[in-house]
């Protein structure tokens, strides 16, 4: 199977998280030995258009960083059709890049799959224009019930809407050690939105219990954290560890008891899900924007509240439970088993594709 990708910011220059999602789905489809072309902007040194890495053939459409997206857009047409593809996924956040998308599937008469990993933010007087931009998706797939509520709201009101969560390693959880280093862990961007301060003050709370806390992440908050804990008097249970390597970060987690998810925005919680994949009882807090609760909905080793206020006491019955060091009940979220869904549903919409085109020039008396 040939499959084109376009994301004009990618991972490896941005850090965008869509874009992180896109090179999970190319890079897992060149494993299973598809041809996977990513059309991009340039991200790699030297003048060559196009450069291999992972597996992935990856095109630059423009070499210019602040090109604009119809600029972009425009050139995806007579790039992609020489690739003939066999289908295209786009990330539906850019319109522009939507559009070009279609134009090229129309063209090679193949399936557009719009993902989206990030909440559709509607503007004053723009739902008609995120109606028919969405509209022109063969199929939307996206990473939580929140995202997908968002797509629904903003006008995709198909059936082939697909949720399909972000995956995570169980082989390299199985495979690493636990490391003994805190009780309790949060594991976030520790930004605006991070909203740690609920989870500092459950720890202050907590005094008369013995335990232990790590948080791991960077972000413009931490100093102001730091500050905090200072104040609260916890400071010597409480250890910042920054951002630590994936395996580090396991190891931590296969040797916690609790893990705390209170941000207030989260499209998709993957350190939560690592954590909670290593046994840990999860606590979400539930906010609007963000998905945490869903993976904790409806399993036993794990609580939902609505009122920070109340987090101190979900702690203590939270550290009631047994310790575990791995969870069977998220193997779910292999990548084996997230790749396999993915072509799954590739190869759905191109039959469903095919049926459609037969149908449309039967109609016209091609047939």
């Amino acid at each position: 199977m040939r499959v084109a990708i376009v994301e004009r910011r990618t991972v490896h220059k941005e850090g965008e998280s869509s874009a992180k999602r896109l090179h999970i789905v190319a890079e897992l489809l060149a494993m299973k030995g598809h041809a996977v072309s990513f059309y991009c902007l340039r991200w790699w040194e030297g003048e060559d258009r196009e450069k291999i890495h992972n597996g992935v053939r990856y095109y630059a459409i423009s070499d210019d960083v602040e090109d604009v997206e119809w600029r972009f857009a425009a050139q995806l047409p007579s790039k992609i059709k020489e690739y003939e593809p066999d289908v295209i996924i786009a990330d539906g956040t850019e319109r522009a890049v939507v559009m070009g998308s279609k134009f090229t599937c129309l063209f090679l008469r193949k399936p557009l799959i719009l993902d989206f990993y990030k909440q559709i933010k509607i503007e004053k007087g723009s739902k008609r224009r995120s109606d028919f931009i969405i509209g022109l998706a063969d199929m939307v797939v996206v990473p939580s019930e929140m995202i997908q509520t968002s797509v629904i709201e903003a006008g995709f009101g198909g059936k082939l809407i697909e949720k399909l969560p972000n995956p995570i390693k169980i082989k390299r959880i199985k495979d690493t050690k636990k490391e003994k280093v805190a009780d309790i862990v949060y594991s976030k961007v520790l930004d605006k939105n991070c909203n740690l301060e609920t989870f500092l003050l459950a720890l202050a709370e907590l005094r008369d219990v013995k335990w232990k806390a790590a948080i791991i992440g960077e972000g413009e908050m931490k100093e102001i954290y730091e500050r905090q804990i200072k104040d609260l008097r916890i400071s010597r249970r409480v250890e910042f560890l920054g951002e630590v390597p994936i395996e580090k970060k396991i190891a931590i987690f296969k040797g916690a008891h609790v893990c705390v998810h209170t941000a207030l925005e989260s499209k998709f919680p993957k350190d939560f899900l690592l954590a909670l994949a290593c046994g840990c009882v999860g606590i979400a807090e539930y906010h609007e924007n963000s998905s945490a609760h869903e993976l904790i909905r409806p399993r036993e080793r794990g609580f939902r509240i609505t009122e920070g206020e109340i987090l101190h006491q979900t702690i203590r019955e939270a550290a009631e439970m047994p310790r575990k060091e791995i969870e069977e009940e998220y193997f779910g979220y292999d990548e084996k088993i997230f790749i396999e869904k993915y072509i799954g549903l590739i190869e759905n919409i191109e039959k469903i594709k095919a049926g459609k085109l037969v149908k449309d020039q039967s109609d016209m008396g091609v047939l």
